[in-house]
């Protein structure tokens, strides 16, 4: 018994002729005839009252009509199920735990792979393993390891901070500059959180530097930055998205707090899902080096 075989009798109970169910399906009769034959001895029961012109279900086959609507129905459903697996197959869902790390991956993973539909969120929080275990992400970037059972974590991306000073300013001829040699001024730093804007906060907290950190939209610091002689922060990946003008010199700061390397992260039951992710990853940071 096939799946044919339910579909074929579904058709002639439908019908109620062996001649138009073999139009219907483009089939010979007597090839139709031969199913049926063949359906009711391995059921070993007759389905249909046959008279001269047409044949009629009898109570057997109307309980066998039953079963098999919803055999097939069964089957259309499951073919629905596995079609939309497969399509979430396709789709990957990551959570950022800084915008810079955010901003260069996801663009340029779309560009390798656009058969694979990123859905991306920025990440602030201490429950990365809760979520990866919930499957609301199937990859996390942190800047630690997550240290669980059942989930994985490689090294993914390094970055470190700039800073965008004025060509004219006494800090432009420095190869590398810390938070502490940052007179009292306003420092620039976009309003949309991270790991980053953490540690800076952290620094300047801890050791009660002088320095106040102006926060706005991304639009508006970018607009500042362009406009005035503030200083500015702005990370190794992210530098790329942003033109601060030719009037700037970018400078490697050297406090620890402002280098990182990043993990990604997934279940390990889920790194089939994962693979072109991984695999692209680890092309994709032979480019980046710190200073």
């Amino acid at each position: 018994m096939d799946i044919t075989q339910l579909q074929y009798f579904k058709v002639i109970a439908e019908t109620g002729s062996l001649t138009k169910a073999a139009e219907t399906l483009h089939v010979s009769q007597p090839a139709m005839s031969a199913m049926l034959k063949k359906f009711e001895e391995e059921l070993n029961v007759e389905l249909f009252d046959r008279s001269p012109n047409r044949i009629y279900l009898n109570q057997t086959g109307e309980i066998a009509l039953v079963h098999i609507n919803n055999i097939l129905r069964n089957v259309e459903q499951m073919k629905t199920d596995l079609l939309n697996a497969a399509q979430q197959n396709l789709t990957l869902r990551i959570a950022f735990c800084d915008p810079g790390v955010r901003w260069f991956t996801v663009p340029r993973f779309t560009v390798a792979h656009p058969e694979i539909q990123i859905k991306d969120e920025l990440y602030e929080g201490t429950e990365a393993a809760k979520l990866l275990f919930e499957r609301v992400y199937d990859l996390i970037v942190t800047p630690e390891k997550i240290l669980s059972h059942g989930i994985e974590s490689q090294p993914f991306l390094p970055d470190q901070v700039f800073l965008s000073v004025p060509t004219e300013s006494k800090l432009a001829g420095l190869k590398s500059v810390s938070l502490k040699d940052i007179p009292e001024q306003p420092l620039l730093y976009p309003q949309i959180g991270g790991h980053f804007l953490a540690q800076i906060e952290n620094v300047i907290t801890q050791n009660s530097l002088p320095i106040t950190l102006v926060k706005n939209e991304y639009n508006i610091t970018q607009h500042l930055i362009r406009t005035t002689n503030f200083l500015a922060t702005i990370s190794t990946l992210s530098k790329d998205l942003r033109n601060d003008g030719t009037h700037r010199t970018l400078i490697p700061m050297s406090d620890s707090e402002l280098k990182v390397m990043y993990y990604v992260s997934f279940l390990k039951a889920g790194k089939e899902k994962a693979k072109e992710f991984l695999i692209w990853s680890k092309e994709i940071k032979k480019g980046i080096k710190l200073i």
